[in-house]
C-alpha cells in the first residue's frame, strides 16, 4: 500500500505554506501543529485534503466542504 504524499501545502487564501519535498499527511499535521505553537497559524486551523495538495483552513471554515 502506498502512502499518499503532498508536495504542496497552502493556506485557504492561496499563500504557500510548504512547497518541495513531498510530505505525508501525518508530517503535514506535525508541521501545522508547530506553526500553531509558533504563532504563525491561527489556533484551530485544520488541514483539508485535496487530490494533490493540502489546504490549511481557518478555524471558522466549514470542515464539511
Amino acid at each position: 500500500m502506498n502512502t499518499a504524499t503532498y508536495p504542496l501545502i497552502c493556506h485557504a487564501d492561496g499563500q504557500t505554506f510548504h512547497e518541495g519535498e513531498p510530505v505525508t499527511l501525518a508530517d503535514a499535521q506535525v508541521m501545522l501543529n508547530d506553526a500553531i505553537a509558533d504563532g504563525r497559524v491561527e489556533v484551530g486551523s485544520f488541514l483539508r485534503v485535496e487530490t494533490d495538495l493540502l489546504v490549511i483552513e481557518p478555524p471558522d471554515a466549514d470542515p464539511g466542504t
